[in-house]
Order: structure tokens, then sequence, then C-alpha cells
């Protein structure tokens, strides 16, 4: 999965607009407003893949268009520009704004939190970047592939996206696909689902024909609640309250319909769950920082609230006792 990075930082000040222009022009012929300015901060992210890519951006007041000269190149993408903000309410501060023909009322929409716009790369427009940082999700369709799965294209681009699950998930899968810890190498396959995956939130997030609603929700939108169920449970797994309930609550579904998540990935809540532990402990074991800590602190730290079981699962996992881990890297240190 091809990886872009591109950032103003890495360049001296009296460089960063040429800079600019060239990238801009390079990655999405589109033609940015820059004067000869120090001060310009641009970050780009960038993931490719099969019929769609995905930018995370961030960048000073800034911006940008596409003209006649630039439609020329017929590129006829599908874009659909996201506010990461806070995607779990609504309430923005306007930090960019989308211009084009048949968008909103008079042209144009504003980002708000959570939320965003379809445009359509066929059109002339651009986006002007208002706030100190702004940041923006851009994901770019390819046409044939995204608009026969929506029910009406022209209802879209008149309202906007609004904040609701399938947005949310999308921007969420988004920005971990673009994160610089994210894999960078994956088969044929792997990028073909991640690709499917997001085709199936953008076509849910813009309004699914009832076709595509039906094999998005069993196809990519299960995809993507599971992936967040996990991230979830990765970030809290030290907690010994975890449970089947907690994720279901947390999430808005059925305890029934988590359990069928995992299942359908050949594993069970709890095993993934035991799994994120013993991975916590075991880097605990076996990082400096942590040798003041007994083993049961550690256990405990990781979300275990029974240390024979602990014991067992550990010797288990890893063919080796807690210790044994613990002493082979203290060894390897003094070493």
């Amino acid at each position: 999965m091809a990886f872009i990075e591109f950032d103003t930082r890495t360049y001296p000040r009296h460089e960063r607009a040429d800079a600019v222009r060239e990238t801009c022009a390079a990655l999405a012929n589109m033609a940015p407003d820059v004067t000869e300015d120090g001060a310009l901060s641009l970050a780009m992210r960038i993931r490719l893949l099969p019929g769609v890519s995905v930018a995370a951006v961030e960048c000073s007041p800034l911006g940008v268009h596409r003209s006649a000269r630039q439609l020329a190149d017929g590129n006829d993408d599908v874009l659909l520009f996201l506010n990461p903000g806070n995607p779990e309410q609504r309430g923005g501060d306007g930090a960019w704004v989308v211009r084009q023909r048949g968008l909103g009322q008079q042209g144009e929409i504003a980002s708000v939190d959570g939320a965003g716009c379809l445009a359509l790369n066929e059109r002339a427009g651009g986006i002007d970047f208002h706030g100190i940082q702004s940041k923006c999700v851009l994901i770019a369709f390819a046409r044939e592939r995204l608009l026969p799965q929506v029910d009406d294209v022209d209802r879209v681009l008149r309202e906007g996206l609004v904040n609701t699950l399938p947005l949310r998930l999308l921007v969420r899968q988004a920005l971990e696909m673009t994160r610089p810890s994210s894999p960078r190498d994956t088969s044929d396959a792997e990028r073909l689902r991640l690709s499917d995956q997001l085709l199936d939130l953008g076509a849910l997030a813009l309004g699914a024909t009832p076709q595509a609603q039906q094999r998005a929700s069993t196809r990519g939108l299960r995809q993507a609640r599971l992936k967040a169920i996990q991230a979830d449970l990765r970030v809290h797994a030290w907690r010994g309250d975890l449970s089947l309930e907690w994720a279901a609550a947390r999430h808005g579904i059925s305890v029934r319909y988590v359990r069928a998540l995992f299942e359908q990935e050949g594993t069970s809540f709890s095993d993934y769950l035991l799994e994120q532990r013993l991975q916590r402990a075991f880097g605990q074991l076996a990082c400096p920082r942590h040798l003041g800590s007994t083993v049961s602190d550690i256990a405990y730290a990781s979300g275990f609230n029974n240390l024979s079981w602990f014991y067992r699962a550990f010797k288990q996992r890893f063919s080796a006792a807690p210790s044994d881990i613990r002493q082979s890297h203290a060894l390897g240190m003094s070493a």
C-alpha cells in the first residue's frame, strides 16, 4: 500500500511555497494560492489503494483550487472532504470551506466537526483553509466505483455529510490508515479489502442505494465496527472490568452482534482481549522501566484479576514463565 508524506517543515523557509505548489500539482493537479511566506505550513500523509486514495491534511491558512487548466486532465474522481475535529459531536468553527457549483445553497459548504461534504473533480472549485492549523481528511474515490452506489448524489451535494455512524467509522478508518505507524506492506488481497471497506462506508455515509446498503452493512460496516471495538480493547485492556456488555453498550450494538463480529474473524471477544493483556504484560516485563514493578503489579496493571490464571495463560502463550521473560531481558541488557 503506497504511502506518501509531505511536510513543509522539512524544507528551508524560502523554499516552502514552491514545494507546496509542486506537491499539490503532482499529487492532485490542484493549484495553491500561496505567497513567498516562510510561515506557510502544510503536512500531508497519503495512502493509495485500488480505486481510492486517503489523505490526512494539516495546514495554515491556504487556498487550493482546480480551474479550467487543471480540469483538462480529465480526472473525474469523487472527493469527500471530512472534518475529523471531534467526530462524537457537532459544532465546528468552520476551519475550511469547499467551493463548487452545486454545493450547499450558494455553491459552498463550510466544515463542521465530525461532518463534511462531497465534491466532484470534474467541476471547477476549491477549498479554503482558514484556521491557524486546519485539519481535513480527504478521500478520493474512482467515480465509477462510488456514485452508482449512492441513492441521490444531488441531495448530498446540496446538503453535505452529517455526523452518522458510517461517517464516524470512515473518518476513524482513514485516520488509522494515514498514521505513520500503520503497516506499509500489505498483500494485494488486503489492499482490496481495505478499498472495499472504504467504499462501503463512503456509500453508507452518502446515502446508499438499497442494494449497496445491504452489501455494505454485511461487509464494510461490519469490518469497521470490529476494528473500532478492537481499537477500544487495545486502549482499555488494562481495565479489569471489560466485558461483552461493556463493548456492546459503548458501541451501541447488541452483545450478540459483538460476539458475531469476532466469530467471523475466527476468534472470540475473550480471546482477543486476553491476547492484548498478555502482550501488554510481556512488554512491561521486557521493559527496563518496569524493573521496579513486581510480576503481580504488572499482571494487575495489564487487566488480570486472578494471578493463577495470569501465570497459566502467560506460560501457555509464550512457553515461558513471566519471571523467565524478565530475567532473559535483564541478562540481555547487561551483556
